[in-house]
C-alpha cells in the first residue's frame, strides 16, 4: 500500500535514502501477532513442542513478517525512485506498512510499475520461505517459522491484489485505466472498488462479531474503515490536483499583506497582531526589506516567559526557497510545497519584492466557492 499519508513514529533506520519509521500503534499489532501465533497457531499444528518454544517462534515470526512488509514497500520504493518520484518515508504501522510518495506518479505506466513491485517482492518472499521449508534448508527450529511466512506472504501478496483503492491492486487498476479515461475517472473508479471492498470487510466484521467471532470481527471492521477514508481521501486529493491544473499563484494570493517588525519581542507579536487579526502567520520586515515568514507555530515554541525577550527575528524562518513562491508559479505545485513543509503558507516574492501571501486556507476557500458557482 503506498499513498500519501503522513505518519508519525519513530526513525529507526534509513534505507537508499529512505529514512524507516515505527508508528507506535506498531506495538500494538506486533504484540498480537506474536501472541497469536504463540498461543494459537503454533500449538495447534507444533502440539508437541513447549510453550517457551512457541512464544520463541511467536516473535521471531512476527519480526520477519514485518521485515517482509518493509521489503514491500521498499518495492515499491525503488521503482518510485527509478520513475523520478522520491520517497519521504517508509512507516511500520498498526494496518502494515505505508511509502509516502513525495508526488503522485505522472502517468499510469508509472503507476503500474510502482503499485505491482510490492506484490512482486511478497510473491517472492514467500517462494523463498517456500523453498527453505520443503528442502529443509533451515534447522528443525525454523522450519514451522518459514512454513508460517511463506503462507502469510503469499496471503499479503494476493490481498494486496484486490482492485480495491488505495491497495496495490487498487492502484494497479487506476495505472491501466489511466490513459483510457484519465487519471480522474481512473481514480474513482479505483476508489469505488475500494469503498465496495471497504463496507463488505465492515458488514463482515459486525456479522462475525454477532456470531461470536469477537477480535477478528473487531479487527475487519477497523481494516474496512481505514481503507473507506483511505479510498475517499485519495479520489478527493485527485480532485483538488484537478481543480488546480491551469492555475497560479497570482490567481488566489493575498495582495495587501501585513508585516511585522523584525525587531520586536514574540509576546508583542501575539498580543498586538497574532491576537487581534487571527492570521496564523505574518511576513517579518526588517528596514523595508522582507527577511522571513514567522507563524503561530514559531511563537509557541516558546514558553510565555521566554516571548517576553525573544525577538520576531529570532525566531521567525528566514527568507528561503522552502518559505516562498512566485506569482506565475503553478498553483498545485505551490499547493504541493506547502503540504512538504507543513506550514500553510507561502510568501509571492518577484524580483526580491513581496507581492503577496498564499496560505492552504485561502486555497481551500477559492475552490470552495469555485464549486458554490459551478454548482
Amino acid at each position: 500500500m503506498n499513498p500519501r499519508l503522513a505518519l508519525g513514529g519513530l526513525r529507526v533506520a534509513r534505507i537508499l535514502g529512505i529514512p524507516i519509521y515505527i508508528h507506535f500503534s506498531w506495538l500494538i499489532i506486533f504484540g498480537l501477532i506474536a501472541w497469536t501465533l504463540a498461543t494459537g497457531y503454533f500449538p495447534e499444528n507444533y502440539p508437541d513442542l513447549p510453550a517457551s518454544s512457541h512464544w520463541a517462534k511467536g516473535l521471531i515470526a512476527s519480526l520477519l513478517f514485518f521485515l517482509s512488509i518493509l521489503l514491500h514497500e521498499l518495492g515499491h520504493s525503488v521503482v518510485a525512485l527509478r520513475n523520478g518520484i522520491q520517497i519521504r518515508s517508509i512507516t511500520l504501522f498498526i494496518f502494515g506498512g505505508v511509502a509516502q510518495l513525495a508526488k503522485e506518479p505522472e502517468d499510469g505506466g508509472a503507476e503500474f510499475k510502482i503499485a505491482v513491485a510490492g506484490p512482486l517482492v511478497s510473491f517472492a518472499l514467500a517462494a523463498i520461505f517456500y523453498l527453505a521449508s520443503s528442502f529443509k534448508l533451515v534447522g528443525s527450529f525454523l522450519l514451522p517459522v518459514t512454513t508460517y511466512l511463506a503462507f502469510i506472504n503469499l496471503i499479503l501478496a494476493l490481498f494486496n491484489l484486490i482492485p480495491a483503492f488505495p491497495l496495490d491492486g487498487g492502484r494497479i487498476l487506476r495505472g491501466l485505466l489511466w490513459k483510457r479515461w484519465g487519471k480522474a475517472k481512473a481514480t474513482r473508479i479505483a476508489a469505488t472498488g475500494g469503498s465496495l471492498f471497504a463496507y463488505f470487510l465492515i458488514f463482515s466484521g459486525v456479522l462475525g462479531l454477532l456470531r461470536g467471532a469477537g477480535i477478528a470481527g473487531v479487527w475487519y471492521i477497523l481494516i474496512g474503515w481505514f481503507l473507506k477514508d483511505a479510498s475517499s481521501s485519495a479520489y478527493q486529493m485527485v480532485r483538488f490536483d484537478e481543480a488546480l491544473q491551469g492555475m497560479r499563484v497570482r490567481d488566489v494570493m493575498l495582495q495587501d499583506v501585513k508585516t511585522l517588525p523584525a525587531h520586536i519581542s514574540l509576546a508583542e507579536a501575539a498580543r498586538e497582531h497574532f491576537l487581534h487579526t487571527g492570521y496564523g502567520g505574518y511576513p517579518v520586515a526588517r528596514d523595508q526589506q522582507i527577511v522571513g515568514l514567522l507563524c503561530l507555530r514559531d511563537i509557541q515554541r516558546h514558553s510565555a516567559d521566554e516571548r517576553e525577550s525573544t525577538s520576531v527575528q529570532a525566531a521567525m524562518t528566514p527568507l528561503a526557497d522552502p518559505v516562498t513562491v512566485a506569482p506565475d508559479e503553478p498553483l498545485l505545485r505551490a499547493a504541493s510545497k506547502m503540504a512538504a513543509g507543513g506550514i500553510g503558507r507561502l510568501l509571492v516574492m518577484e524580483d526580491g519584492r513581496l507581492v503577496g501571501m498564499l496560505t492552504m486556507n485561502l486555497l481551500m476557500r477559492h475552490l470552495r466557492i469555485r464549486e458554490q458557482l459551478a454548482a
